[in-house]
């Protein structure tokens, strides 16, 4: 049987020997994707222009970003969800010096006297009620008499 081409060989210009192991192919696409990731970068502290500046900002999905404010005493922590909305939460800070300790925060005083009442207001509505309980027997309990 003559082959269409003259001289076909397809293992001619690849080099293979048909004789030897086949390569584990997953075991070299692994070590070819381990060569091709690289250690993380350390960013550092990222500034950003006010609370614009930090919305701007942008961020990959599932991940959470500290943003510094260089404009004002404030910081941000923007986190986007699985499809990359992002939510932009505002934090305050300010220095604590050491050996100051934070004055404790001094509850308000709140007037008792219109939320609660006293035991004379007590027995006084409690007798109203003895009363209008009283009365309201005397008129619905039948009188005895067969009419």
């Amino acid at each position: 049987m003559a082959l269409p081409y003259y001289g076909y060989n397809p293992y001619q210009f690849g080099q293979v020997n048909p004789l030897q192991p086949q390569i584990d192919r997953l075991a070299n696409m692994q070590a070819q994707y381990q060569q091709q990731q690289a250690p993380p970068v350390n960013q550092g502290i990222l500034w950003v222009q006010g609370e614009a500046g930090a919305k701007s900002y942008l961020v990959a999905p599932n991940t959470s970003v500290l943003l510094m404010d260089s404009e004002n005493s404030c910081f941000y922590i923007k986190t986007t969800d699985q499809a990359g909305m992002p939510t932009l939460r505002t934090f305050e800070y300010k220095e604590i010096t050491a050996g100051a300790t934070p004055a404790p925060q001094k509850q308000p005083e709140i007037n008792m006297d219109d939320k609660y009442v006293t035991r004379q207001e007590y027995n006084d509505l409690r007798g109203k009620y003895e009363e209008l309980y009283e009365m309201l027997e005397t008129a619905t309990s039948p009188t005895g008499k067969d009419e």
